[in-house]
């Protein structure tokens, strides 16, 4: 579908390969200044019944169905609670750099809705969370001590949503990222992943008083090797949180390209008591990729604050009739 809007788009403009002329044959500040002019020379045409309509009509416009003072304060919460369990908070920006997402990770540039100026609106903060992480490492040389960052942050995303009660085209996440440098033992694996586990047991279990049921550990393992890394944090864990169910679930790496050596999911027991996969994470490349230096390691993970919230709050309405 999309292929054949563009070869007819390029039929009209007489222009072969219209796309890639604009991607390719001029610079990004000239693309940028065409993309201004174009929108300017839209928007002249605009009468205001045509801004309503649009505000009707766009399901990225549409306000969210949360208690916008509830909301604020659950979302409050969960930032204290996270900069209590050693993640520095941080205010990003509404947007980020065009292909945040897509150029060191596994999302499609379709999924984002790029803008002007060389931006994309924000469809993943762990993704930012790691070119400031990059930033700040390689400034001072990429020192042994990590850093890990929090922060919440209305999401957009471009794909399909299915028509489930709660989904919506934005949404708000807490996510966590942890940064730092191969020192030998697998330390820094262990350490962070533990760093974040233990935060979303305290929240649930003392913030929220829900129980975790269990750590869901997924191994991606590559053909003919072995995930050292798998092993050594899943022992570790183990070890460190004994009381702590962990259920250990074998894969490949093929299976999940969005992750490397292994996926956690914090798993917890929904108002019908089926399990629900309330939280996940695991190890990337991205500040590897980032930074050019392979000694880096990238550790990240996100909670659907929004979908969590409207959840409870539906619980709760359910126990007060």
């Amino acid at each position: 579908m999309l292929q054949k809007i563009l070869e007819r788009i390029s039929q009209k403009s007489g222009v072969h390969d219209l796309a890639g002329v604009l991607a390719s044959g001029i610079s990004g500040a000239d693309l940028n200044s065409l993309l201004l002019e174009v929108f300017r020379l839209k928007t002249d045409k605009m009468q205001p019944a045509d801004v309503l309509e649009a505000y009707r009509t766009n399901r990225f416009v549409q306000p969210a169905e949360v208690d916008t003072i509830d909301f604020q304060e659950f979302t409050l919460n969960a930032l204290k609670l996270s900069r209590a369990a050693g993640f520095q908070p941080i205010q990003l920006s509404p947007v980020s750099p065009l292909g945040a997402c897509s150029v060191v990770a596994t999302a499609h540039q379709h999924k984002i809705i790029s803008a002007t100026r060389g931006t994309e609106v924000t469809a993943d903060a762990t993704n930012v969370l790691a070119l400031e992480s990059a930033v700040r490492r390689m400034k001072t040389n990429f020192p042994q001590s990590p850093l890990h960052f929090s922060t919440t942050h209305r999401h957009v995303r471009a794909q399909e949503i299915p028509d489930v009660p709660g989904f919506s085209a934005h949404f708000t996440i807490l996510g966590l990222t942890s940064a730092g440098r191969d020192t030998g033992s697998f330390s820094f694996e262990k350490e962070s992943l533990l760093r974040h586990v233990r935060f979303y047991r305290t929240y649930f279990k003392e913030t929220l008083q829900i129980e975790p049921l269990k750590i869901r550990l997924k191994a991606l393992d590559r053909p003919g090797e072995i995930n050292r890394v798998f092993e050594a944090v899943s022992t570790y864990l183990q070890e460190m949180e004994p009381e702590l169910p962990v259920e250990i679930i074998p894969s490949t790496a093929a299976e999940q390209g969005y992750y490397q050596h292994l996926q956690f999911k914090i798993v917890i027991a929904g108002p019908d008591g089926r399990e629900i996969e309330i939280a996940d994470g695991g190890f990337t490349d991205w500040t590897q990729q980032l930074s050019g230096f392979r000694k880096e390691r990238f550790l990240i993970s996100g909670l659907g604050l929004e979908m969590l919230f409207k959840g409870l709050m539906r619980v709760d309405k359910v126990d007060e009739g």
